[in-house]
């Protein structure tokens, strides 16, 4: 169960996608240049983003991660090649959330496999093994716990959210769909 409100759901639009593939780093231009000539592939930049995972016996962690594998093309030809990550075909739903000042949720999982971006204010989450992770603006997470689950003498599920400071969080939420590539472990994305 998410604990967090949605103040604003629209269903999956062009506009939609490319606003959340700027903030997911999928449309990222890596020259100011007129021309990227396409035989000459630059190295693909560093893209940082938290992970949330439950492990095997079910207990939640944080790990610091980076995006590998994208495909440098032309996102809408003829323009110039870019870096190009998550195909639109694997997003299930875009959210936008705001959590209140104070808010402090309760210990959940996610509801499967999405993306959580910072777009205002600062939010933590804190995992089963004790870590704390806490975001910002422009600052995004994985979030790959769906298969949390209570263990022997803990009986905790997940994570629990909470605000950082006296201002609301404003998050965009990028579900996938159950399907897509590379959604559970460490570094999953």
């Amino acid at each position: 169960m998410q604990h967090v409100t949605p103040t604003h759901q629209r269903p999956t639009s062009a506009r939609t996608l490319l606003s959340a593939a700027l903030l997911l780093g999928l449309g990222i231009s890596l020259s100011a240049q007129a021309e990227v000539h396409a035989e000459k592939k630059p190295d693909q930049p560093v893209i940082e983003y938290a992970n949330v995972w439950a492990d095997d016996q079910g207990a939640s962690h944080v790990s610091h991660c980076t995006i590998e594998g994208l495909d440098f093309k032309s996102y809408a030809p003829p323009a110039a090649p870019q870096w190009i990550g998550v195909s639109p075909d694997e997003v299930e739903s875009i959210a936008y959330a705001v959590l209140p000042p104070g808010y402090v949720g309760t210990w959940h999982h996610a509801p499967g496999p999405q993306w959580v971006i910072t777009l205002k204010g600062q939010w933590s989450v804190e995992t089963t093994d004790g870590s704390v992770l806490t975001q910002g603006p422009g600052q995004m997470q994985f979030n790959a716990d769906a298969n949390a689950k209570p263990r022997p003498g803990d009986e905790r599920i997940g994570h629990i959210s909470r605000t950082v400071g006296d201002e609301p969080n404003v998050q965009l939420i990028i579900k996938l769909k159950a399907n897509a590539k590379r959604t559970t472990g460490a570094c999953a994305y």
